[in-house]
Parts: C-alpha cells; sequence; structure tokens
C-alpha cells in the first residue's frame, strides 16, 4: 500500500461544522454564532456576543502661558521658575459607556524636556465617587506608558489634565450588539 492514499485530499469543498456539543476543529468564521454555528441573523441559542470598542482621549498643552497661573498647578502643588519653559496647562473631558467594568491606560511625555510636567487623570463616576491618578516628572523625563491607572464602571467622565506635556488616556468599552 501506498502511505499517500490515507493523507487527506483537498477536495474544495467547505468542512461542516462540529457539532456545538463538542469542540470546533478550526475558527468559526466572522459573522457566525460561536455557540451553534449559526449565522448571527438567525441564530436562536440566545447568546449575545460582546464586542469592544477602544476609546481614547488626548490632552496636549497649549505654548503660552504659564503653569503657576493654572488650576492645574495648584491641584498638583507643582510651580515654576521663570526659565523653566511657557507651556500652560490643559484638560479633556469624554464620557466613558459599555457594558461592564473599565481599565484606563495613560502614555505621556513632556512637551519641553527641560522643565517640569504633570499629568493628572480624574474620574466621576455615576454615584458620585472621584478616583485620581497624578504623576508629576522632572526635567529630562521621557515617554511613558501606565497601565490600569484606574478601573471604574460605565456612566463615568473622565478627565486629563496636563502641564507641559502630552497624554492620551486609553480604554475599551464592552457592550452587546
Amino acid at each position: 500500500m501506498n502511505p499517500s492514499q490515507y493523507a487527506q485530499h483537498y477536495t474544495g469543498a467547505w468542512r461542516v461544522p462540529a457539532p456545538a456539543f463538542s469542540y470546533p476543529r478550526e475558527p468559526m468564521r466572522t459573522g457566525y454564532c460561536r455557540h451553534c454555528g449559526q449565522p448571527s441573523a438567525q441564530c436562536r441559542c440566545g447568546c449575545r456576543e460582546c464586542r469592544t470598542e477602544p476609546r481614547e482621549l488626548v490632552a496636549e498643552s497649549r505654548t503660552t502661558g504659564d503653569i503657576t497661573r493654572t488650576g492645574l498647578a495648584t491641584l498638583l502643588g507643582t510651580s515654576t521658575a521663570a526659565g523653566q519653559g511657557n507651556a500652560a496647562a490643559n484638560s479633556n473631558t469624554a464620557f466613558i459607556g459599555g457594558g461592564c467594568c473599565v481599565h484606563l491606560s495613560v502614555e505621556y511625555a513632556p512637551v519641553t524636556p527641560t522643565a517640569t510636567s504633570a499629568v493628572a487623570v480624574l474620574v466621576r463616576d455615576s454615584e458620585g465617587t472621584v478616583l485620581g491618578w497624578e504623576r508629576q516628572e522632572q526635567a529630562g523625563a521621557h515617554y511613558r506608558v501606565k497601565e490600569s491607572i484606574i478601573t471604574t464602571k460605565p456612566g463615568a467622565t473622565v478627565t486629563v489634565l496636563v502641564s507641559n506635556m502630552v497624554a492620551r488616556v486609553r480604554w475599551c468599552e464592552v457592550f452587546s450588539c
């Protein structure tokens, strides 16, 4: 007997999906239910697939003004000398939606590396609780990423405050379609 006669041959036909009660042999195609194998519009098993939507909020310091005259300097307790740069504080706000917990991450880098910089992330949830994360960087700092700085529920409002800094806060909203 020839060993090649027992090898699987391509026939040009689709593989039949495995029954719902066994482990599928191949990943299901997009648009099909993972449980019953039917097209999403014809699914009758009652499961709802979750979808993740990435979101981000960017705040960048303006190039005029003085950090000592901003609310951010008061909030963070920072001050600058006359020659440390002229970037003013800036803020940006966004709403957090979705259907379950959200983990915030932040990336930040100084606008002027020779000056002191600061970033703060404030979250006010739907119950009125305020959560905060803050970082002050000395001159010479570089690009950084901090993950899972705050965990909150949907319905919260996130505010990013920056001084001599560019910051991007990222999160994913999970919801059912």
